[in-house]
């Protein structure tokens, strides 16, 4: 069986759920991965493989890049639709060439390829709705109208919380089939020596590992600054152009080590070494509300206490899973899960139902039962 997927995140620009997903589908599925380029990128013009998933490049319209020229031109919308017929006519001979079936089903998660899935032969159409396409800082003004457009062809939404299964259920009445996040358990869960980075700071660490994004509330950053205990807050992970002044002023601070990225591979070495692990973001932004972070449940298989805004999709069971809704909540939190047992297997206990594995035999499961009373 065949599945195309359109997306709008290259396959090779971090380990995200797509990836995570689709590499465990079964190998009587052949997955086809188009994404759209990547401006300095290496972008795979040719078809490359990796396990059952071959992956191509795509010139799907892209707003919000880094060139201002193509930025302006997209606004206009005589641009737009050249760029869209050009990349569906790309897509359409590179499908044929790769021998893709007549009839594939087809996944996407890219709103800006609402006109090549509207015209694309398939069975069947699942939107992954894993991000609000509105939550990104350079969302354009003419998005609204390639959302109506892809709601006119999606068959059935996978939603990746709770919250945005009640958003979405306010605009469709199409089937929502929840498949969360997860984590790759047996990658967290092994046991790893402490990063030479760590053992020379001040105990406890508490940490953030993840993307410094807009999503950060820098004041519950701070409070945790203050509450550290003569310890230090830790931060790992990239930077963000919305964030880099709020994180250079940051680190500058005392107590705080800014640690920058590391390796998907490196990652649970940094997460098992902490006293607690924190997602301090804005809990009353409405698309943090609509998160179920998989930093959460990466925490919880490498057998770290968590401290997050709070999650619909999980219940808390402090002091494992504490939820906080501002800074004095989230210092208080962290203050009691430091406190309190650190019992590691009744932490990866609760991480367990969310292995990627367990996730994506749901997906293949709920794919292939709609697609064969569709054929």
């Amino acid at each position: 069986m065949d599945l195309v997927v359109l997306s709008e995140v290259r396959w090779g620009y971090f380990r995200t759920r797509k990836q995570f997903l689709l590499s465990r589908f079964p190998e009587r599925w052949r997955v086809f991965f188009a994404q759209p380029p990547a401006q300095g990128g290496s972008d795979p013009w040719r078809p490359r493989r990796e396990g059952n998933v071959t992956t191509f490049t795509v010139p799907f319209l892209k707003p919000g890049t880094t060139s201002a020229l193509y930025n302006r031109l997209i606004d206009l919308p005589p641009a737009r639709a050249a760029v869209e017929r050009a990349a569906e006519a790309y897509l359409g001979r590179m499908l044929r060439r790769l021998g893709v079936e007549p009839r594939p089903v087809v996944m996407t998660s890219n709103i800006y390829c609402a006109g090549a899935v509207s015209r694309l032969p398939r069975k069947l159409l699942f939107y992954d709705f894993n991000d609000s396409p509105f939550q990104f800082a350079r969302t354009p003004r003419w998005a609204a109208e390639y959302w109506r457009r892809m709601l006119a062809s999606v068959d059935v939404f996978f939603v990746v919380s709770e919250f945005y299964r009640r958003e979405l259920a306010r605009e469709t009445s199409l089937p929502l089939v929840m498949i969360g996040n997860g984590v790759e358990l047996s990658h967290f869960e092994a046991p790893r020596p402490v990063p030479a980075e760590l053992m020379a700071l001040p105990r406890p660490l508490i940490g953030y590992v993840g993307l410094m994004s807009h999503f950060l509330d820098f004041e519950a950053l701070e409070a945790l600054r203050r509450s550290r205990r003569g310890g230090t807050l830790v931060l790992v992970g990239p930077g963000d152009p919305a964030t880099e002044r709020e994180m250079r002023e940051l680190g500058a601070r005392d107590g705080v080590a800014v640690l920058g990225p590391r390796p998907y591979a490196e990652i649970p070495a940094f997460m098992q070494a902490l006293d607690v692990g924190v997602i301090p973001f804005r809990a009353n932004d409405r698309y943090v509300q609509g998160i179920n972070p998989n930093k959460v449940y990466q925490y919880l298989a490498a057998g770290v206490p968590v401290v997050t805004t709070p999650v619909l999709d999980l219940r808390p069971a402090p002091p494992h899973l504490s939820f906080a809704r501002d800074p004095a909540e989230m210092a208080g939190a962290v203050a009691r899960a430091l406190d309190g047992p650190r019992d590691s297997e009744r932490l990866r206990t609760l991480a367990r139902p969310h292995d990627w594995s367990v996730l994506a035999e749901r997906m293949v499961g709920e794919i292939e039962r709609r697609a064969a009373v569709a054929s």
